[in-house]
């Protein structure tokens, strides 16, 4: 059927997109488990395509199956397929066309078992190939995919591989699926376009309130103190807490059954029939890439956001990129990136957790989010009793592991040998501000040599703060900021997911 005469399929949703990332790394796991290459041709050959061409697009064709591949995954701003009065069109304004109302280059690496996340504010400024400056998200607006993918090679040097649309109208197909997403929540918070939860705790959002949650641009929380307090990060904000939903669909996908073929089945359904792929994706590729990953963990999958300042074009208020502080993360995206120190340890091998022992809103999730941008594999954040004094635990052992981390910490942090940590574990206390890029001079905090104990020192309690992230970092000091309201993982012996 031509494209002239192709049914136009309902489009889909932004957490769809947490479904198109699983199923692009697992999707052929499922096909391949549940019958035969003909089965997963057949299912593959449904999805609707986009003719792609142009400068920045490097066919999935022409990469090695077994090196890293980035797929652009874009939700489309659309509101073609919502019902009238449907919970997505909730204090927004109709939308014609196609705008991207999130932009993410998910890079996967067969080798390595690792998927990585790169989103992009819709407002960021940049240079649109045959046009004017304007905002990144215009370029679909303006010459569809192809104008996308030449400005994201443009104005950041990354080559895409293959393409993943959707938008709005499917995710509570998504959502309802999987049986809500469970989300714990230490205050009660709000949002203007709908989202209300009431009681501080575990809270399984529906499909209305989970798509309320990624979509929440104006959140509001109640601070220690009961007031409610305004999270002033916008699309910011929300990328982080997109960044987070997309950890919880995963794990959601996986407790569902998803590595069940059978399972699995009624997922891939979902994506086959919401989404719109480059044309020359294949079930080959999508099978290799599932065998690579069936095993794969959500908790290893790195989000990244750029650092941008808020700035005033042609009297818009638009984002500008803070070009030299992104360089690491974009590296990592080119496949250029390199992080390796004096002796011979990087970060991509250190495996950290950060926990929160200030009591600052969101710091533990915050610092996990800048150290993986750094290169760090994290794992979950936590949160504990309260520390005087930020701590870098490690096993006797890792003694310049820990040093490393110590050097990416805007902190005075104490190095602390400790028995019962598996990997190296930060606790943010009082004196934690910020996630530096670029390592401290390894002079200001030299490896230990010797250990004299192997527990940590009692932690002491400090009073919770009230304050919304981490303090600002010296204007000279090259970093990068995770904004916004994030929850932070179930508090230890609270089930929540």
């Amino acid at each position: 059927m031509s494209k002239r005469t192709r049914p136009r399929r309902p489009h889909r949703t932004w957490p769809q997109r947490t479904l198109i990332i699983f199923n692009v790394i697992c999707i052929s796991a499922a096909l391949f488990g549940a019958g035969s290459l003909a089965y997963a041709k057949r299912k593959v050959n449904q999805i609707e395509r986009v003719e792609l061409a142009g400068p920045g697009f490097v066919s999935g064709d022409d990469v090695g199956s077994d090196e890293p591949r980035n797929f652009l995954i874009v939700g489309a701003d659309s509101d073609d397929g919502l019902k009238a009065g449907d919970a997505a069109t909730a204090g927004r304004e109709k939308v014609t066309g196609i705008r991207s109302d999130t932009i993410m280059v998910v890079r996967i690496d067969p080798k390595t078992n690792q998927a990585k996340v790169l989103s992009f504010p819709r407002d960021l400024w940049v240079d649109i190939p045959g046009n004017s400056k304007s905002r990144i998200n215009a370029s679909l607006q303006f010459g569809g995919a192809d104008l996308l993918i030449a400005t994201i090679k443009a104005n950041f040097g990354i080559d895409i591989n293959h393409y993943v649309q959707v938008d709005f109208a499917g995710f509570q197909s998504l959502v309802k699926l999987l049986g809500g997403v469970p989300v714990y929540f230490a205050t009660p918070v709000k949002d203007q376009g709908g989202l209300n939860v009431q009681n501080a705790g575990c809270t399984t959002l529906d499909e209305n309130g989970a798509l309320q949650y990624v979509r929440a641009r104006h959140l509001r929380y109640q601070n220690a103190a009961g007031k409610w307090v305004s999270d002033p990060t916008s699309d910011l904000g929300r990328i982080s807490r997109q960044q987070d939903f997309i950890k919880r669909v995963l794990k959601g996908a996986i407790k569902k059954g998803a590595r069940n073929p059978t399972a699995l089945a009624s997922l891939v359904n979902v994506a086959v029939e919401n989404i719109k792929l480059d044309q020359a994706t294949t079930a080959g590729d999508l099978i290799s890439l599932g065998r690579a990953f069936k095993n794969f963990d959500p908790n290893s999958l790195q989000t990244f956001s750029l650092p941008v300042v808020g700035v005033v074009k042609g009297g818009a208020q638009v984002l500008e990129l803070q070009a030299g502080a992104a360089e690491p993360t974009l590296a990592l995206f080119r496949g250029t990136g390199t992080t390796a120190t004096e002796d011979g340890i990087s970060p991509a091998t250190v495996s950290v957790q950060v926990i929160n022992g200030s009591g600052t809103l969101n710091q533990a999730a915050s610092a996990s989010d800048l150290l993986a941008t750094v290169g760090f594999k994290m794992g979950a954040p936590g949160s504990s009793a309260g520390v005087l004094r930020t701590e870098v635990r490690y096993t006797p052992g890792q003694e310049a592991q820990a040093a490393l981390v110590a050097r990416h910490l805007m902190a005075d942090p104490v190095l602390v040998p400790d028995m019962d940590v598996s990997e190296i574990t930060v606790v943010t206390g009082p004196d934690f501000a910020t996630v530096l890029l670029d390592p401290r001079p390894a002079s200001d905090f030299p490896a230990p040599t010797t250990t004299t104990t192997t527990t940590a020192p009692s932690a002491t309690t400090v009073p919770g703060s009230s304050s919304t992230g981490a303090t600002t970092p010296p204007a000279t000091t090259t970093t990068t900021e995770v904004t916004g309201f994030v929850p932070d993982a179930a508090p230890a012996g609270v089930s929540c997911g």
